[in-house]
């Protein structure tokens, strides 16, 4: 694949990969791109998170300051729908997390799909098409 601009979350990890890929090629760091906001359970151990068949994110990270799915679903579809507004943007790559690229790809289809079909995994590719303000799911592509 080759693509006319690069784009990639402000999380270090992000621009490592992004920077392994491309090399030295320009491309931008995006604060719209970063993962969901945890509030105070950012940054800790997993093991911390209670049963989420009890709670689920949606009802206990915003309680403690983290983002809702809906938050993170328009912050995304804002970020890739300005940065794909943008001139001479045909083909771009867009780093970001898996949490957040769950709750993108949730605009567009039902993310079962892909969780049935062997889910996310480190370094995989969503592959979306862009028209008239409206992104399309097409595949997953993974390492």
């Amino acid at each position: 694949m080759s693509f006319d601009h690069f784009y990639s979350s402000t999380s270090e990890r992000c621009c490592d990969t992004i920077e392994l890929i491309i090399g030295d090629q320009y491309y931008k760091r995006l604060k719209g791109l970063k993962e969901r906001n945890f509030g105070l359970f950012e940054g800790e151990s997993e093991d911390l998170n209670p049963n989420f068949d009890d709670f689920g994110y949606d009802d206990l990270f915003p309680h403690y300051g983290g983002e809702r799915k809906e938050d993170v679903q328009k912050r995304l579809k804002e970020t890739l729908t300005d940065v794909m507004n943008k001139e001479d943007h045909q083909t771009v790559l867009a780093l970001s997390h898996a949490g957040a690229c769950m709750c993108f790809l949730s605009t567009v289809i039902d993310p079962e799909e892909i969780l049935k079909s062997g889910g996310f995994t480190n370094c995989c590719i969503l592959h979306f098409t862009f028209e008239n303000d409206t992104f399309k799911f097409v595949e997953i592509i993974r390492p």
